[in-house]
């Protein structure tokens, strides 16, 4: 963990000044997972990306985090374009991209798994 942090994680933030973010929730502060972005370069793109634990699946906890992330991407970040995938058995995480108005684009075979690609445009595009 410790070197994923150091290797990963951190130079995310220094970089680029975003990355990956705690999910809490509000009632409880529990940690329930991750939500947030990441640049991608050997894609050239900025994914976003997320995970909970399974206690927290269905409630609406990673569609508001995702639709928050976006939000940050373009306004906050100045971002052009993000893109979000998800496997094809994951409906779940699917119907959490078209809910924050990503579009599907492709099918692509990313990290050797064929994912559904989503994409968002700051303007609409």
């Amino acid at each position: 963990a410790e070197e994923v942090l150091q290797t990963v994680i951190i130079p995310q933030y220094r970089d680029n000044g975003f990355g990956r973010w705690a999910v809490y929730r509000k009632d409880t502060q529990a940690f329930i997972g991750w939500c947030g972005l990441k640049r991608r370069p050997e894609l050239d793109e900025i994914d976003l990306g997320y995970r909970f634990n399974q206690q927290s699946w269905g409630k609406g906890f990673a569609t508001e985090s995702a639709a928050a992330v976006l939000k940050a991407g373009f306004d906050d970040f100045n971002i052009e374009r993000i893109v979000g995938r998800a496997l094809p058995g994951n409906s779940a995480s699917i119907r959490v991209l078209e809910k924050i108005g990503m579009q599907q684009i492709e099918d692509q075979v990313i990290e050797n798994l064929l994912h559904k690609t989503f994409e968002a445009w700051r303007h609409g595009s």
